[in-house]
């Protein structure tokens, strides 16, 4: 599914004031996932940002309009969607994060022209640029040509706890692509749903006070920050 670039934008916006923004997930320290044995050399440049303006202090979410061009390919576009559906693959409540079009709000996202957008330009085109590095390095074919198994091969060897050398900035590149997906996936609706979300919801009658379950979860948090209720 690919939204419009007016959709898009506004997700983009919606998405920046939420607190995930700015929340790099830590390395996933599974199981020991074996090394490679070349690692290709991380890109000393990526494209420069075409020259362009933001969208102001104030954007008119009504009716945004598109003040910059978008910055994947379309073969970096299809690389994206396919790592967003195995890092948040289809269950049994929603579609995976690269079915849903998730790629089309980090294309969005790091085509802003701000810093922080443009830091994660960075780290994502210079990322996207050396998996397929890597994967002709180990295989002679890009990411997208690699059959299950070596994609996740791949995916497992970027997921290392404490990476050294070469492999800082690729693993580096996957944190934050997995945060941006994060960020995407569970700003829409289906995100929501996904972790069960069901927002603010009416309640006939009389206000029947918390549950036991969230006054027991205070309760625990109070403790563990020394607390008493008033």
């Amino acid at each position: 599914m690919t939204p419009s670039r007016r959709e898009t934008l506004q997700w983009m916006i919606a998405a920046a004031a939420l607190p995930l923004a700015r929340w790099t997930p830590p390395a996933m320290a599974g199981e020991a996932a074996a090394p490679f044995q070349t690692v290709a050399d991380w890109p000393a440049s990526v494209p420069s940002l075409p020259a362009t303006k933001g969208y102001g202090r104030d954007p008119d979410l009504m009716d945004p309009k598109v003040p910059w061009p978008l910055t994947l390919t379309k073969p970096q576009r299809a690389t994206v969607d396919l790592l967003g559906d195995m890092i948040l693959p289809a269950d049994d409540v929603s579609p995976g994060a690269g079915q849903l079009g998730v790629g089309a709000f980090i294309d969005e996202w790091i085509s802003a022209p701000y810093p922080a957008q443009q830091a994660d330009r960075a780290r994502i085109v210079g990322g996207l640029m050396w998996l397929d590095a890597q994967a002709q390095a180990l295989h002679r074919r890009a990411f997208t040509g690699l059959d299950v198994g070596q994609r996740s091969a791949m995916l497992d060897a970027l997921c290392t706890a404490a990476p050294a050398g070469a492999m800082e900035k690729p693993v580096a590149f996957m944190d934050r692509l997995r945060g941006l997906f994060v960020l995407g996936f569970y700003s829409l609706p289906e995100g929501k749903k996904d972790m069960g979300y069901v927002g603010e919801t009416p309640v006939e009658g009389p206000y029947p006070g918390p549950t036991p379950e969230a006054l027991a979860h205070l309760s625990q948090l109070l403790g563990t920050l020394k607390l008493t209720p008033a």
